[in-house]
């Protein structure tokens, strides 16, 4: 049984979803009165999700600059981030379990995707048509 299930057009879908959580959990989860570092950590890792996402070569970009397989190894390198971080840092309580859950759930969607049912979209120099 194949567990690569996952377009990169879906996976794109919901690389803007992770984004505006990283954006707006930490807000809505006071993660600034547990440290200013686990609030600021999440809001730029989704800022830089929505940049790279946006120049990733998938369906879902403005820009197709960065191959996909490259974005699947920021995607899961920022996973590994988020887990072993709030254990380097000291996160206690709410941010520990938030970005435990961030950190699993964006490695599982990586380990997800099938990068092999990618279509490349470089129809020319520059022409990123989809």
């Amino acid at each position: 049984m194949n567990i690569r299930f996952l377009t990169p057009t879906i996976h794109g879908f919901l690389d803007y979803i992770a984004a505006f959580v990283l954006l707006i959990a930490p807000t809505i989860l006071k993660l600034e009165q547990v440290s200013a570092f686990a609030y600021w950590l999440s809001v730029i890792v989704g800022g830089l999700l929505i940049l790279y996402s946006l120049f990733t070569d998938y369906e879902a970009s403005i820009v197709k600059a960065i191959p996909f397989k490259v974005h699947l190894a920021f995607d899961f390198s920022a996973g590994i981030v988020f887990v072993i971080w709030p254990l380097l840092f000291g996160f206690s309580g709410i941010a520990t379990l938030y970005y435990l859950v961030m950190g699993i759930g964006i490695m599982l969607v990586v380990a997800v995707t099938d990068p092999e049912s990618h279509v490349t979209h470089h129809h020319g120099h520059g022409h990123g048509v989809t």
